[in-house]
């Protein structure tokens, strides 16, 4: 009984040592700049078009505090998306985007059937947060996610666990918000939901090799 308290004390401290290390221990921040600006790198995806950037009001950039972001519109032969990237070079800025559970009812959006989910694309797995959005007559369906350097998480507390660590293994601190938003107005659902992965299929692979990119 003794030495299983003993043993329980000993873990309790490791985990307020490693605790203590993960808030207070990290290496300086380097700002890695990228080779292109990201309106310049996904301005085609294959069979995807692009609708040209769409500016964001300057006091929004500010307030996100981005290093740089993409708004724009990708459309198909009979499908069109909406993909916005808010993208940071250093930790410090991790959690610095705003959560969709948080800013979309406060413009207006009223949120139902948000789940968690795991995709495979390409040799990938994605781990992202599916949400429909309805705002009056006007139905969407939200792919996002909080990349860490060469991962994906759908909530950004385990994103700022595994920043951490690409920032210490790695040497690596770039991380991202990244939205697909799919209009659904009169669609089903996981029809909606497939023609968001099979663009996922096409950018995935791509914004990660954007990400991983060395200067």
């Amino acid at each position: 009984m003794g030495n299983l308290r003993y043993a329980r004390v000993i873990t309790v401290v490791i985990c307020f040592a490693l605790a203590a290390v993960f808030v207070y221990w990290q290496p300086a921040s380097k700002a890695r700049e990228k080779q292109h600006r990201l309106n310049e790198a996904f301005s085609h995806l294959e069979a995807w078009k692009a609708g040209g950037p769409i500016s964001l009001d300057e006091k929004v950039v500010k307030s996100l505090d981005l290093d740089d972001y993409l708004n724009q519109n990708y459309s198909n032969d009979s499908e069109t998306i909406s993909l916005y990237i808010g993208y940071y070079l250093t930790g410090n800025k991790v959690g610095a985007s705003h959560s969709p559970l948080v800013c979309f009812p406060g413009q207006g959006w009223v949120l139902s059937g948000t789940e968690s989910k795991s995709v495979r694309v390409g040799q990938e797995n994605l781990g992202l947060t599916v949400m429909v959005a309805t705002k009056g007559e006007t139905k969407e369906l939200i792919l996002y996610w909080f990349q860490a350097f060469d991962t994906a998480h759908p909530e950004t507390f385990r994103q700022k666990v595994y920043a951490f660590w690409a920032k210490l293994v790695h040497h690596r601190e770039d991380n991202a918000f990244v939205r697909v938003s799919l209009p659904m107005t009169g669609k089903d659902r996981e029809k909606t939901f497939q023609t968001g992965i099979s663009f996922l299929e096409v950018f995935y692979p791509r914004f990660l090799e954007y990400v991983k990119e060395s200067t």
